[in-house]
């Protein structure tokens, strides 16, 4: 089974699968990737490349407008991540207030300091490093980030998790451009920031190489917030 998002939505998808008890495996690419495994038509793990879990499709689009998705049956073992109807409701609910919370914040990668416990170094912290670090769910520290924002309690501090990530272009693969050549292995991108690149710039090479295949620890999550970024913080002024 395959098709487009514009002639069938990701949520009647979802229930045809359910409903038919299917078992295999959904691929769906709405700008961004992800995927859902079902075990008789109860979702048993899924998410955007490398990170998986709920947290992660609860990241994922639930409403795209275009797309495509393609479900195969195959194989698959495990437990419910939870019931069909409670992960459906969920999604629906985190998938808004996602998008409420980054139109203020940018995404989980973005920096802030201030006046609240695990934001209160001088350098600052992204919500996901305080997510880890306290081990409470990401949408949990997001949110508490929001309302410190609205608060006057917290500042961005101008950077994001990302930046620390360091990649050696292959140049024979033909893209990237400049900030291809610029990346040796040695300089992370918020070196590439301090030289002079713009933001968006280093946002458009790595969504480009994730999708085209490029692979690292984490490349779900990045991916995942680049995406966030580029929708709700490069359309500001």
């Amino acid at each position: 089974m395959q098709g487009l998002f514009f002639d069938a939505p990701l949520i009647g998808v979802l229930e045809l699968l359910h409903v038919s008890r299917k078992t295999g495996v959904l691929n769906a690419d709405a700008g961004l990737p992800f995927t859902l495994s079902f075990l008789e038509g109860e979702v048993v793990t899924g998410g955007i490349i490398d990170w998986q879990g709920l947290d992660a499709i609860y990241a994922c689009p639930l409403l795209p407008d275009q797309g495509s998705f393609s479900f195969t049956s195959q194989s698959v073992t495990g437990e419910g991540l939870a019931s069909y109807g409670k992960v459906t409701a969920d999604w629906a609910r985190y998938s808004d207030d996602w998008s409420q919370i980054c139109a203020v914040v940018g995404s989980p990668s973005a920096m802030f300091r201030g006046n609240l416990p695990l934001f209160d170094s001088p350098e600052g912290r992204s919500i996901r490093a305080a997510s880890r670090s306290s081990q409470l769910p990401l949408f949990e520290v997001a949110e508490r980030v929001l309302a410190g924002v609205k608060a006057g309690r917290l500042e961005p501090v101008d950077r994001f998790s990302w930046y620390s990530l360091k990649h050696k272009h292959q140049l024979g693969s033909g893209r990237g451009g400049r900030v291809a050549a610029a990346l040796d292995g040695e300089r992370n991108m918020g070196e590439l920031v301090e030289a002079g690149f713009p933001v968006s710039e280093l946002r458009d090479y790595l969504i480009a190489e994730i999708r085209s295949g490029l692979r690292f620890t984490g490349c779900g999550w990045v991916l995942r917030d680049l995406l966030w970024e580029r929708e709700f913080l490069e359309g500001r002024k």
